[in-house]
């Protein structure tokens, strides 16, 4: 009887088969890469829309409020702080000012440090009431008090504050408070030179200063100062630079400013100006009233954040939102 031989893959067969192995296993890694390429990029981007999103939404919402009161465009302001010039947050402008790239703004010194600002970057200042206006009752200018109806529940000792009618607006510190009252007595820090809110050109700023009655039905509001700038983390392993927000707080009666991380991946804020009666945005070095300016050009540029520092080819986005401050349109 005749027996089969034996017959099996040859070595050719074999090595075909690996390589169509290999090829298969390649693509199947190719895909998968080129998969999760997309997924990280689309990642990116979804996080730098929302970056987008709520930077401009914060930054609008300032910016529209900017030098805004309750009672309007009062026709004269008075401020009776100590040295107003001396502090950003304490020298009224009208509630807006821009600082470019190179220009030195106290509130955020340029510099490499972790909140520091960032060279080549703009800042901006802002100035507005809180959104908690109180009534005024009555106003003893004797013993310099506001009587508050309904109770005071916004204003402590220590805060910066604008009392105003459709005529004059004062802004000052608030030297004592309790739930029905409100005191603007000289002392503190900075405190106010001094105890009359009244208008006077130029300025007096002796002890009595000079003497006005607030009526009844007048608005008593916290003053809020902020500044936005775009700083560095001090973090390596991800993106060194966010959104920053500057502002004084109150802590137990003193003042001090405190910068906060507000949104990382900002990497670069650019401002530019619109003002009364022209059509054309100008730089922050162009202007020379801030009065006049009526509305500002943000343009943010931003990168994907939560990536190693190492990576070079991050995903980023220039973006601009044009805002128009509400108190200054006819």
């Amino acid at each position: 009887m005749k027996r089969a031989g034996q017959r099996g893959s040859t070595l050719v067969e074999l090595m075909i088969a690996l390589a169509i192995g290999l090829f298969i296993t390649a693509a199947a890694i190719g895909v998968m890469l080129g998969n999760r390429q997309t997924y990280d990029t689309t990642e990116g981007l979804s996080r730098i829309q929302e970056s987008a999103r709520m930077a401009f939404e914060l930054l609008a919402r300032d910016v529209r409020e900017a030098g805004l009161n309750s009672c309007g465009g009062a026709l004269q302001f008075v401020n009776v702080l100590n040295n107003p010039s001396s502090l950003w947050w304490t020298q009224w402008n009208g509630g807006l000012r821009g600082y470019g790239g190179t220009e030195a703004f106290s509130g955020a010194p340029i510099g490499t440090a972790a909140g520091q600002r960032v060279s080549g970057t703009a800042a901006l200042q802002v100035m507005r009431s809180g959104s908690q206006p109180q009534t005024v009752a009555a106003h003893d200018t004797s013993t310099r008090t506001f009587t508050l109806s309904p109770a005071n529940d916004a204003l402590a000792a220590g805060d910066l504050a604008i009392v105003c009618n459709f005529s004059q607006a004062s802004l000052f510190q608030v030297s004592a408070a309790t739930a029905t009252t409100v005191s603007h007595d000289t002392g503190g820090t900075p405190g106010n030179c001094s105890r009359g809110l009244g208008f006077a050109d130029p300025p007096d700023c002796s002890t009595t200063g000079q003497t006005y009655r607030f009526e009844a039905n007048a608005v008593l509001m916290k003053l809020e100062s902020l500044a936005w700038y775009v700083g560095n983390t001090g973090r390596a392993g991800t993106t060194a630079r966010s959104l920053f927000r500057v502002a004084p707080q109150n802590n137990a009666g003193t003042l001090t400013l405190v910068a906060e991380e507000v949104l990382e991946g900002v990497i670069d804020l650019q401002l530019d100006y619109l003002l009364e009666g022209t059509t054309a945005f100008v730089p922050a070095a162009s202007v020379t009233n801030w009065n006049a300016v009526t509305g500002v050009r943000i343009r943010l540029q931003i990168e994907e954040p939560d990536r190693p520092a190492a990576v070079t080819d991050r995903v980023r986005r220039t973006m601009t939102h044009v805002v128009t401050l509400r108190n200054r349109m006819s």
